[in-house]
């Protein structure tokens, strides 16, 4: 790790796997950024479409490795020991910042010891977008991922107190994540419409999978058993209703 007074302030880290399609939007999302004091790094599992060609061509705008991976939880624990700012945000690649200026405006307001998170905007398939505001209370958390993953800035020393993403958990270690933070940090919303997230369709088998997981994460996280079923019949009812 570079000497302490030469680290960037922020490390954007973004986790790529066959990502040729929408990493160029990425890249440029971050290489526009009027705030500067940054470093971009990639970390790719090994693919095989174009992405590799994309990022030799970035050069020195981006730091980067592909090797096989275990998984995009498994990548993104390699991003953060990798990454060297103060403050880390993962920015998927598939996604990009909703304007030039955001880490100007955000930056600034991130608070030591918090749980600092901005506004998603979903972009979804037939083109609308969806802004997703938070305004924080703990208990939601337990029913919903209300809290948006793509907006989260932690710092270096929380991923070291809180420890690394579980890759036991295939789609839900990011709530995993931010129920641990939230556990131990208190909330500071940054009203900026941060990340632009790329919203595609869930599958039968995706969303059964991730109802399945969601209900591991509340039982690590000691909800008892019998309120977990309750919480997951309630979003299954929800999540029915939703897709009519």
């Amino acid at each position: 790790m570079a000497d302490r007074s030469m680290r960037p302030v922020l490390s954007i880290v973004t986790v790529t796997y066959n990502s040729a399609a929408t990493l160029q939007d990425t890249l440029r999302s971050v290489r526009d950024q009027s705030f500067r004091d940054y470093e971009h790094v990639i970390v790719d599992g090994g693919s095989t479409d174009g992405t590799i060609d994309l990022l030799k061509k970035a050069g020195d705008a981006v730091r980067w490795i592909s090797e096989p991976d275990r998984g995009i939880y498994d990548a993104m624990n390699k991003g953060i020991r990798l990454a060297r700012g103060k403050w880390i945000h993962l920015l998927n690649s598939d996604d990009y910042y909703n304007a030039n200026d955001v880490l100007a405006r955000i930056v600034p307001r991130l608070v030591e010891d918090s749980v600092n998170y901005c506004d998603l905007v979903r972009a979804e398939p037939d083109g609308r977008r969806v802004l997703q505001r938070y305004h924080f209370k703990r208990w939601p958390l337990y029913f919903s991922a209300y809290l948006p993953h793509p907006s989260l800035i932690v710092s270096a020393e929380q991923y070291a107190e809180v420890g690394a993403y579980d890759t036991t958990f295939r789609v839900a270690a990011d709530h995993d994540m931010i129920l641990r933070l939230v556990e131990r940090y208190p909330a500071n919303h940054i009203s900026v419409d941060m990340t632009v997230m790329r919203q595609s369709g869930v599958s039968a088998t995706n969303l059964d999978w991730s109802m399945r997981e969601f209900g591991m994460v509340l039982k690590k996280h000691n909800v008892p058993a019998m309120l977990v079923s309750v919480i997951m019949a309630i979003r299954r009812i929800w999540w029915r209703i939703r897709v009519k």
